[in-house]
This record gives C-alpha cells, sequence and structure tokens, in this order.
C-alpha cells in the first residue's frame, strides 16, 4: 500500500473533481498499480533514487531534477532568491514541477499567491503523487492545474492573471520529456508580455483622449444596441473577412459577386476599396479609438451596412451614414466607469482585423474566408491602392519627397524580417505583424469547428489558416 498516493489521490480527487473525471482512464491505471511491486513501472521515465536527507529525488533523460543531498533545502533557497520578483507578482507559474519540491516551497513562502502548475504529460504529474506529500498543496484555495492543454490554451489560462502579473519558474531539466511544448509556451508568454507592455504604454500615451471620447459618446451609446443582438444570427452562412492589405486589389472585381453567396464583415480601413468596388458590406467595424481610425470612412456613407464600434471611438463615427450602429465591450479601461450594459466582447488582438474575426464567430460563423489579411508586405506594399494610408503618402509627396520615398518607413521601421507565405515563398514582414499573425494563429486552435480560409496566398502564412480560391467561393449556393 501506498499511504502517500492515496492521501494525495483523495485529496486531488474532492479539489479537482472535473479534472479527474477527463484524466479517470489514467488515475485509474495508477490505482491498479500503486503500492504494489509494479509501481515502479508507473514511471519509467524517472530513475528514482533517496537524497542524504531520506526525501526522493529524481533523474530523467541523464540530468538531476533535484539536489541529491537537500532537495528541500535548494528548493527552499531558489524560491527566497526569487521573493522580490514573486511579492509584486498576483501568480506564480510552473512550468513543470519534477517530483514537486518548488511547489511545496513556494506554497509555504507565498500562501496568497495564486499557484499554476503547468504539466503536458498526465503521467508525469500522477508520478509525483506516488512519491510527494501535497497535502499542503491542494489544500491551497488559489491552486489551478494544466494538465494535457494545448500551449494555447495553456496561454490562455494564465492571460485570466495577465502575463504581466505572473512569474514564470522553469528548469530545463524539468523540461526535458517534452521540450518542444515547453519552447512554445515560452514564446507565446513572450509575444504576450510584449503586447501587454505595448497595451500597457498606449493606455499611458493616449488615457486621457480615450477619458474624453467616452464622456462625449456615453448619451449617444445609451441607446445603442450591442453586437450580442447578431450572436448566431447567421448560424451555418459562410464569411468573408475583408481586410486592408495589398492582395485586397486583385479581389475587389469578385465582391458583387461574392456578397450574393456570404456575408461580407469589413474593417475600416478597408471601407473605401468596398464601396469602390460598388458593395456595401454587412458590418463595418471601427474599434480602434484614434482619430485617424475615423479618417478612414470619414466623408464615406454605407446606408446597408451596420457600424460596429465600441464606446471610446472617435465621437464623429457616431456620425456615420449606415443602416445602424452597434456597440461591442470596449477595451478601454476607463469605459468600465461608465457602466454599460454587456454589449458582446470581440476581444483584443491588437488589430481591427481581430475585432473583425471575432464577430464572424459571433455570428455563426460556419467558414470564415479572409481577403486583404496579408500581415505582410507583398508587392512591397503597405496596403491597398487608394486606401486611406495611401492617399495620405500621396498627399504630402513632392518631387524631392516621392510616394516611394515616403513608403520606405512604413516597410521597414518595425524590425522587417522575411517570413514564409501560403506558397512557400518568401514575403516580407515585421515583428508587428508577426504578433498580430499569432493571435489569429492562437485564435483558430480554440475553433476547430469553424474553418478559415485565405484568398491571398501571397500573404504571411498563418498556421490554421489553409488557401482557397475564388473559383471556388463561386460555387456556393446564393441566398440574396
Amino acid at each position: 500500500m501506498n499511504l502517500i498516493w492515496n492521501k494525495n489521490i483523495q485529496l486531488f480527487e474532492k479539489r479537482f473533481p472535473q479534472l479527474c473525471e477527463l484524466i479517470a482512464d489514467h488515475i485509474s491505471f495508477f490505482k491498479k498499480f500503486a503500492g504494489t511491486d509494479d509501481e515502479i513501472n508507473l514511471y519509467p521515465f524517472w530513475k528514482i533514487s533517496e537524497s542524504k536527507i531520506h526525501t526522493p529525488i529524481a533523474e530523467e533523460n541523464g540530468l538531476r531534477l533535484h539536489s541529491a543531498y537537500n532537495p528541500i533545502r535548494e528548493s527552499d533557497s531558489f524560491i527566497t532568491s526569487q521573493s522580490d520578483k514573486i511579492s509584486e507578482k498576483e501568480s506564480i507559474v510552473f512550468l513543470e514541477m519534477g517530483l514537486g519540491y518548488p511547489v511545496i516551497s513556494a506554497y509555504e513562502k507565498f500562501q496568497k499567491k495564486t499557484i499554476i502548475i503547468i504539466e503536458p504529460d498526465i503521467n508525469h504529474f500522477l508520478a509525483a503523487l506516488l512519491l510527494m506529500d501535497f497535502e499542503k498543496v491542494f489544500s491551497h484555495t488559489n491552486i489551478i492545474i494544466a494538465l494535457s492543454s494545448t500551449p494555447e490554451q495553456t496561454l490562455t489560462l494564465i492571460n485570466q492573471y495577465s502575463v504581466e502579473n505572473s512569474i514564470f519558474i522553469s528548469m530545463n531539466a524539468h523540461q526535458t520529456h517534452n521540450k518542444a511544448y515547453f519552447d512554445t509556451v515560452t514564446e507565446l508568454i513572450e509575444r504576450n508580455r510584449k503586447k501587454e507592455q505595448i497595451n500597457s504604454a498606449t493606455l499611458k500615451k493616449f488615457g486621457k483622449l480615450w477619458h474624453k471620447n467616452c464622456s462625449k459618446n456615453i448619451t449617444v451609446a445609451k441607446t445603442l444596441n450591442g453586437v450580442i443582438t447578431q450572436k448566431n444570427k447567421f448560424k451555418g452562412k459562410p464569411f468573408l473577412l475583408v481586410a486592408a492589405g495589398p492582395s485586397l486589389e486583385t479581389l475587389l472585381p469578385y465582391l458583387p459577386e461574392l456578397k450574393k453567396r456570404m456575408i461580407i464583415v469589413c474593417v475600416d480601413t478597408a471601407l473605401k476599396a468596398c464601396l469602390r468596388a460598388k458593395t456595401e458590406p454587412d458590418f463595418i467595424v471601427l474599434t480602434d479609438p484614434q482619430y485617424w481610425a475615423y479618417r478612414h470612412i470619414a466623408g464615406l456613407k454605407s446606408p446597408s451596412s451596420v457600424l460596429v464600434t465600441e464606446l471610446a471611438a472617435y465621437p464623429a463615427v457616431f456620425r456615420f451614414e449606415c443602416k445602424k450602429i452597434l456597440l461591442c465591450n470596449s477595451q478601454v479601461p476607463m469605459a468600465k466607469d461608465y457602466s454599460l450594459e454587456e454589449k458582446g466582447d470581440l476581444g483584443a488582438g491588437g488589430s481591427v482585423a481581430s475585432s473583425a474575426f471575432n464577430l464572424c464567430v459571433l455570428c455563426g460563423a460556419s467558414e470564415i474566408y479572409a481577403i486583404g489579411l496579408d500581415l505582410s508586405f507583398p508587392f512591397r506594399q503597405t496596403h491597398i491602392k487608394g486606401s486611406t494610408f495611401e492617399e495620405n503618402v500621396h498627399t504630402v509627396s513632392s518631387r524631392i519627397k516621392t510616394a516611394e520615398t515616403s513608403s520606405m518607413p512604413m516597410l521597414f521601421s518595425g524590425n522587417a524580417c522575411l517570413s514564409t507565405d501560403y506558397n512557400n515563398k518568401p514575403v516580407l514582414t515585421d515583428q508587428k505583424m508577426k504578433m498580430f499573425a499569432w493571435w489569429f494563429e492562437s485564435r483558430i486552435a480554440e475553433l476547430p469547428y469553424i474553418k478559415t480560409l485565405t484568398l491571398a496566398p501571397q500573404g504571411l502564412k498563418i498556421p490554421g489558416i489553409k488557401p482557397s480560391t475564388t473559383d471556388y467561393l463561386m460555387t456556393l449556393i446564393k441566398f440574396r
């Protein structure tokens, strides 16, 4: 009989009943052999021995996971060395825990902190319960355990506490059993950290302006319905997401026919191009509070379109001539001070295209086809010809400062680099665009039941998005 296992598993099942249901087969297998002569076969990945203070230690892939002399003191010293950093954070995230010594030390020293344990292999986690006493850890009211979750699911979990408000504990020896997984999680964490830092800097720079916009818009905003009213309204219909990348130009002639077969969701920067193609989109999305976002729709009108915006938008946005205006939840922190009712969340992926994508999902899309979502600079262009971006460049151009010269900083100021398009050919992009691509990659991974495709194979390749053709779209059934 293994008394440590029996106590641990009883506490674990009581503390995490839903998680235990998900891994019931693994738990049953361990229960069958725990305390028997075959127990050692439950952890073939570890070579177990005893430390000088008579506590278990493990070796994996030739590396010791803990001190062979005093693993308890080693873990205590390590957590103590991180005390200043941990004190500033809300949560402690363990990217794998070995036998659990660091987790136990963290609990004893920081009982008010949230502890998150990430382990992709269920057997590694359960094996630790055979060897170490987790009674104190499982009694902790703020502990979260993620077993066998995808890197994207793991990041979603961490984001509930904010990457910036978390400290990450990782040791190379603990991660050798699935290094690729932990490398991916670490990369996602760093990308998200950069995004949070950008958001924080943006808030600091534009906070007063956004507060001013909210104050001006609140009266009219209280009269508007939320985008939540569109939930599953077009369930099962294919959607066309129109962004303003250079490749949109080649697809504009197809828009009138595509509208007969699809629901069109257009970002603000692409509206002028759609109207030039004599196509009014079903939805226009404008979620950026800056004045320059309004400039993309200034002077235009789209009487049959629904404009989706938020409380902090530039006030003139609410005078745009359209069928109606719907609000989504604002991503601006001070908007919460105005106590608007729930309007519907379109998330914060860093670009208006991410909000437009989430609108397609909210409306019940079965398939989402993207055009102009290049996230790169195909043809050495930044935006579609005729867009506000491009027209501004031509407006200020002169004989000694041509439009081409003005475009160069836009192409190369964002840490430009080469990546790969859907044809596996090199394409110029930058770090900002790659961050947006990562958002789409993560979001698509969360929605396996929705097909996401692109009609622009020359754009930055995003895992989860497959190329398609206009010829195929023309075979879709017309519904208007």
